[in-house]
């Protein structure tokens, strides 16, 4: 019993970390020039990330919450848990680097 409650939180975190990462991937598709820029101080750059790593966090709530519905506690915790990596993504570009 043990390790389904590892494989759950393992693939609510898998699930939660891959919707940021295809945000990210989102979004230089729809902007291919920000792959040629790659500098944190362009504002341009830091709007486009951020509004991709927002997107990931919103795709995140609707997949914890989908989580809950289905009465899946373990997995809808690491999802959750896969949001921090995002949280410090954010106060990176939002306070660290400005």
């Amino acid at each position: 019993m043990k390790t389904s409650r590892i494989i759950d939180y393992l693939v609510g975190f898998v699930v939660g970390i891959g919707a940021p990462i295809f945000s990210i991937a989102i979004a230089l598709d729809n902007y291919p020039m920000l792959a040629d820029v790659g500098d944190f101080g362009n504002p341009a750059w830091r709007l486009v990330v951020m509004r991709a790593i927002t997107f990931g966090v919103i795709i995140n709530a609707i997949l914890f919450f989908t989580a809950i519905n289905f009465q899946k506690d373990r997995v809808a915790r690491g999802v959750l848990l896969s949001c921090l990596p995002s949280i410090a993504a954010i106060i990176l570009f939002q306070f660290i680097l400005s």
